[in-house]
């Protein structure tokens, strides 16, 4: 089973992409910063690095140079990986020596494919039968990503068979609180982690949204005055409201200070 090393320090990002890869045949070790990357490099001899650049205590694209430069790792693939991919960044990434590039949020066909090159067909996991893609995402709080989100919604619903009334329902419904996360979620120029996942279960479809921005409990937000302009209204109003409305059941956790997760529940009445 060929063996991986993640480095990202993000905990959400990191653990989404570790249970997908996981579920493909490989073997994850986890770094959550450059210099803990380069220590388990060296003791734990992975087949391929995935390198996130945006690390604390030594950045990725140092680490990196480091991995290359040492006897016992520079002949280890590694891939970078930016979320903030900018023009020249492929370019820096082989001049720091990483052996390709990718962009988050995560294009994971793309990836494996990728990893899949560099591993070469002797090493890479032994073939079984195809697996249908998590209906799960994570990405950044922007609203450029809400096509994809939609996406995702769509995908689920299908896969359940919902109806036109009750797919329109979830697509609107994880809109709203995809929305709001970003409207309220985390300060401006400061897009955090959103992370979705549908589950399709007998009549229903359960849909869990988490974030890591401060808590925020949708329960205590009061209606809105319908009339009033969008900037007299509280914080979430009229989105979390019909959250509500649209949604069987809406539960709210508290992960710890920081990091909310709204679990909603739409039971299907059929065609």
């Amino acid at each position: 089973m060929p063996r991986l090393l993640l480095v990202e320090d993000n905990e959400m990002n990191r653990d989404m992409l570790a249970r997908r890869l996981e579920r493909r045949g490989y073997q994850v070790v986890v770094a959550v910063d450059g210099a803990e990357a380069i220590a388990k490099a060296e003791s734990e001899s992975p087949d391929l690095i995935l390198m996130d650049m945006s690390l604390p205590v030594i950045d990725g694209w140092e680490a990196s140079r480091r991995l290359k430069a040492g006897p016992a790792t520079r002949r280890i693939p590694l891939i970078a990986l930016t979320a903030h991919a900018m023009a020249g960044d492929r370019e820096k990434a082989l001049r720091a020596g990483c052996d390709d590039f990718d962009t988050k949020p995560v294009d994971l066909p793309r990836l494996l494919e990728k990893i899949q090159q560099h591993l070469g067909n002797a090493t890479g996991p032994v073939a079984g039968p195809p697996k249908e893609e998590p209906l799960e995402l994570t990405c950044p709080a922007l609203m450029a990503n809400l096509p994809v989100v939609h996406a995702l919604a769509d995908r689920a619903c299908g896969i359940a068979g919902a109806s036109q009334a009750d797919a329109f329902a979830v697509r609107l419904a994880v809109e709203e609180v995809f929305g709001n996360i970003v409207r309220h979620g985390y300060p401006p120029a400061a897009a955090g982690p959103v992370a979705l996942s549908f589950a399709i279960e007998p009549r229903q479809i359960r849909i869990t949204v988490a974030d890591e921005a401060p808590v925020f409990d949708p329960r205590q937000v009061r209606a809105p005055e319908l009339g009033s302009g969008a900037h007299d209204r509280e914080l979430g109003g009229l989105g979390w409201h019909l959250v509500f409305n649209l949604m069987d059941e809406v539960r709210h956790e508290a992960k710890g200070r920081r990091g909310n997760r709204v679990v909603l529940v739409k039971r299907l009445t059929g065609t």
